[in-house]
């Protein structure tokens, strides 16, 4: 089953989109949402975009250490700017928001990114795909400004589904879009 949401007003998920689009929460009604939704976020990514293509994500101020370490990535590790409250044992601190690019050039390598990854999305950290390397960090958040026909995919909040910010006419009405879901992802 596929629910599909229309935002009917400017989107405010994980990050801020400039420039003129739509965007569609996209979710189902499966036990495991988040697999569910980490499959179909791999799927639409293979159907709208060519290798290679960038996945996005920020993680947790212990995490770049382990995450470099990945060799099969070329992985980017960014500033964002941004810090959070956060604790260790009864040590309280402001602790840096890490973020990563990852440059996804074949399949094997996108199901790798989300085996290793994925988590962070369901613990409420930026995950996205993009055709380009285009996503930066302005006043501690992540941002993309949208150039024409460019789509990207977002989780949503607990990797419960996931939103398509587009502003390609193929997929702008909700019928269109329906249809190519349908027909792209399986086991709907």
């Amino acid at each position: 089953m596929i629910n599909l949401l229309n935002y009917d007003k400017e989107y405010d998920g994980w990050i801020e989109v400039k420039g003129e689009y739509v965007a569609y929460a996209v979710s189902g009604e499966a036990d495991d949402y988040v697999e569910q939704t980490s499959k179909r976020m791999r799927q639409l990514a293979q159907a709208i975009y060519t290798f290679p293509f960038y996945f996005h994500f920020e993680s947790y101020d212990d995490s770049p250490e382990w995450i470099l370490q990945e060799k099969d990535f070329d992985i980017r590790y960014k500033t964002s700017g941004r810090t959070v409250l956060t604790q260790i044992g009864r040590k309280t601190f402001q602790a840096e928001v890490p973020t990563f690019t990852v440059v996804i050039t074949n399949q094997v390598l996108l199901n790798q990114a989300f085996k290793l990854w994925f988590l962070n999305a369901f613990d409420n950290h930026l995950w996205a795909l993009t055709q380009e390397d285009n996503i930066y960090y302005e006043n501690g958040f992540a941002a993309v400004d949208l150039t024409k026909d460019m789509t990207i995919l977002v989780t949503e909040h607990d990797a419960f589904g996931f939103t398509v910010v587009t502003n390609e006419a193929d997929y702008q009405s909700e019928p269109l879009l329906r249809a190519y879901l349908e027909k792209v992802i399986s086991g709907w």
